[in-house]
């Protein structure tokens, strides 16, 4: 799951609020691989947290459309975001191509032999933004 609205215990009560510093929210990450080749990124692919790549050439990564993002994290709400990791382990980099309704922020390219955090954020009802970091 890309994303899942925490239920936070305070004294016995439970209280539906943004995970924050200090909330003790952990989480597993499952490594994905992409393949060597231009792709759509998959949204199970993004859920494991970490996604690595090893491009023989320049490729292209699309994302997934926001529908299929927003599909899969149902408790987002406007303004919420999750994050995950791209790792290139060649000398090649990855160029982001927009899915519908996503739009670009930030680096364009993985560089190569690097990595990008990538962060999603919510911001419409229909659409998400794509930061590469």
């Amino acid at each position: 799951m890309l994303f899942k609205r925490v239920q936070i215990t305070s004294y016995g009560n439970e209280l539906v609020q943004r995970a924050a510093v200090g909330s003790g929210v952990l989480d597993n990450v499952t490594i994905a691989v992409a393949p060597d080749a231009a792709t759509t990124l998959t949204v199970t692919q993004m859920s494991g947290g970490a996604i690595v790549c090893t491009p023989t050439a320049g490729r292209s990564y699309t994302t997934p459309t926001a529908a299929l993002i927003l599909a899969s994290a149902p408790d987002m709400d406007i303004g919420d975001s999750f994050a995950f990791t791209l790792s290139v382990l060649a000398a090649f980099a990855i160029t982001w191509v927009a899915g519908t309704n996503v739009t670009l922020a930030g680096r364009p390219t993985v560089p190569a032999s690097s990595n990008a955090t990538i962060v999603v954020t919510k911001t419409s009802a229909t659409t998400v933004t794509w930061t590469s970091l």
